[in-house]
């Protein structure tokens, strides 16, 4: 429960658990079968397709696009233990979902589809959030994938930073030839103390 109360005390999960009630709420409201369903899947794809996506570009490749959130990342990756690195501002997220609703009306201009679309993403941004936050504390994940994507994100950050950029999924890093093996790649000079260690306890 400890790790849990840690979680929610970050004012970014905060406002993406808010939002996802609300947004359960309103889609239960509208519920229209398959179609609904689908728009909840869809939107968890665009946060799947999203995630590398910018972990890749944004935050290691093209630096220069996002400054500010590149800086952010690059205290990250010097110190992955510290919580204040390890959750983006709330100000992120609001510019995020400020722009990307009125786009998903832009497309499919029906409340109950938008709705959906928007919880999708959400619930599967709070997924990756957990995903991140378990891989850098000391939590032993229950499942295989659980343990099995912590691995590859602690292999992102003590072995390879060009190198498996998904957190919640590897799909993309498998169709892109970012899932490297990891006895070619060499360790990261950025990180901080005691990355060893926690690689080790993972792979």
């Amino acid at each position: 429960m400890l790790h849990y109360r840690e979680f929610f005390t970050s004012p970014v999960i905060r406002l993406i658990a808010v939002m996802s009630l609300l947004g359960i709420l309103l889609t239960c409201l509208q519920f229209d079968g398959y179609v609904t369903i689908l728009a909840l899947v869809l939107g968890a794809l665009v946060y799947a397709f999203a995630e590398y996506v910018v972990h890749r570009y944004l935050l290691h490749e093209f630096p220069k696009l996002v400054p500010a959130l590149y800086r952010g990342h690059v205290e990250h990756h010097k110190h992955p233990q510290e919580l204040k690195y390890l959750f983006s501002p709330v100000y992120y997220d609001v510019l995020i979902y400020s722009a990307y609703i009125p786009m998903v009306w832009l497309v499919f201009r029906q409340f109950s589809v938008v709705v959906a679309v928007v919880t999708g993403s959400l619930l599967f941004q709070l997924y990756y959030q957990w995903m991140h936050y378990a891989a850098h504390r000391p939590i032993a994940p229950r499942t295989a994938w659980g343990r099995w994507m912590k691995k590859k994100h602690l292999l992102h950050h003590y072995k390879d930073e060009h190198a498996w950029y998904g957190v919640s999924h590897p799909v993309l890093d498998y169709a892109l030839g970012t899932n490297k093996d990891k006895d070619q790649t060499t360790r990261n000079a950025g990180s901080d103390k005691g990355g060893s260690s926690s690689l080790d306890s993972a792979v």
